[in-house]
């Protein structure tokens, strides 16, 4: 509803800024020209281009920080993947000492029986 409400707004607004706008003016642009444009055409298109433009460069940031994101994204996932890699690793390790430490062990107590 306030969509609506503000969109009626700035029509009202825009409506208003042509009816007091409306002096024709030449437009030209490299070899071309344009005569007797109302000057509010002028006006509103230099805003909707401008916005236009400002819409397409944020779309092109939008998706360089989404390749961004993206890459880290699959760096964090290849860091998981070897941590979880070292972490087997580790326990694997530490049984192993378990066990040399127990065989150790009962190699001193078999000495001492001895």
């Amino acid at each position: 509803m306030e969509a609506i409400i503000l969109a009626l707004a700035i029509g009202l607004g825009i409506a208003f800024f042509a009816t007091q706008n409306t002096q024709g003016v030449s437009l030209f642009l490299l070899n071309y020209s344009w005569k007797h444009i109302p000057l509010y055409f002028v006006i509103v298109g230099s805003l909707l281009l401008g916005l236009i433009l400002a819409w397409i460069l944020s779309i092109i940031q939008a998706l360089s920080s989404f390749f961004t994101l993206h890459k880290k994204d699959e760096k964090i996932k290849e860091a998981n993947k070897t941590i979880a890699e070292l972490t087997k690793r580790v326990h694997a390790l530490e049984l192993e000492n378990g066990n040399h430490n127990s065989m150790d062990r009962k190699d001193a107590e078999d000495d001492k029986t001895l």
